[in-house]
């Protein structure tokens, strides 16, 4: 009986009295016989933990005593006291002499803390303004302030190899608020760019567009974003939902401002789903014409309504939708 499997199958860890910390680190032992870890990470789990350590010792003192009061177990106990040394031969074992380990061999946390410094990211963190690539949109673009204040970025590491680039990439888009200039803008990105679309967790952009229900959707199947920035002004009515526009062309538009919910892509907010945090704010007077502070706050209001609802009761609603159709 040499695995960790058959020792629970013969409840030997509860029948022995091992410890937690024994029974991961046996566990573990046997992810590194059928090479699911390396010899390292093995090592790094004893040396860096105490614990687990004197659990190791402790077991085999354990079973020691096991074998002289009880012999029948002498195999049982002979197996684990020999995992249990092994190990601690492994933690013991010296550095191998020929240098610095492989970047990609280190631990992933050290890895990261080096993307953070690499990618600025231990710095006050500012909004990332997407190069423009929409040709067909018509919205005006960002400030030119804040493009003469913007510094590119160099992301060269991140073309090294393959797993570099998803590491980077998601080190760089994960601390970061992406802010676009309209919802035409940040659909065309998230469509294009699977990679920005997969890892981006903060996003701020100007509801605006003849495309802004598009590039809304696109927001809602991200299921990493957690923080989102809805930007308003007079512009935001200047496009209508279908059913909005529709009606106009048979009743006399009201003398009475566009509201919010006749927007195109007020749908589509409504139908967000897991977002931790939801803002809404003014646009730049510079940019465009504000609209009100009351709308801003109701409009904020219902948004954490909404969008603060776990995924799962938006599937279970479009599922009592189409149960309905039926």
């Amino acid at each position: 009986m040499a695995t960790f499997y058959e020792q629970r199958m013969f409840n030997l860890p509860a029948r022995y009295g091992i410890s937690t910390n024994a029974r991961n680190m046996l566990k573990a032992y046997e992810d590194f016989k059928t090479a699911q870890i390396d010899e390292a990470t093995l090592g790094r789990l004893i040396r860096l933990s105490p614990n687990n350590r004197g659990a190791l010792t402790a077991t085999m003192v354990k079973c020691a005593n096991i074998m002289k009061d009880k012999p029948e177990e002498s195999n049982h106990c002979f197996v684990i006291i020999s995992s249990c040394g092994e190990m601690i031969q492994i933690a013991d074992k010296p550095p191998p002499l020929d240098g610095f380990p492989s970047f990609t061999k280190l631990p992933r946390e050290i890895r990261e803390r080096v993307y953070d410094f690499y990618l600025g990211n231990c710095q006050t963190a500012v909004d990332i303004i997407p190069h423009p690539k929409y040709g067909k949109c018509r919205c005006a673009a960002h400030e030119p302030p804040q493009y003469t204040s913007f510094t590119k970025k160099n992301i060269s590491l991140a073309f090294t190899c393959k797993q570099m680039r998803g590491e980077v990439l998601s080190c760089f888009y994960s601390k970061r608020t992406f802010y676009f200039p309209c919802a035409c803008e940040m659909g065309y990105h998230l469509s294009q760019n699977s990679a920005l679309k997969g890892r981006i967790r903060s996003i701020k952009f100007h509801w605006c567009g003849q495309d802004a229900d598009d590039g809304i959707s696109e927001l809602k199947d991200m299921k990493k974003l957690d923080h989102l920035t809805v930007v308003i002004s007079k512009n935001t009515t200047k496009h209508l939902t279908s059913r909005e526009a529709e009606i106009r062309e048979y009743f006399t538009p009201r003398r009475a401002p566009t509201m919010l919910p006749e927007a195109l892509g007020f749908d589509e907010l409504m139908e967000l789903r897991g977002i931790e945090t939801v803002e809404v704010e003014h646009i730049n007077k510079r940019k465009a014409d504000r609209r009100t502070d009351d709308e801003v706050s109701s409009l904020a209001a219902l948004l954490r309504l909404k969008a603060r609802r776990a995924r799962q009761d938006a599937d279970e609603d479009d599922s009592l939708m189409s149960g309905n159709d039926v």
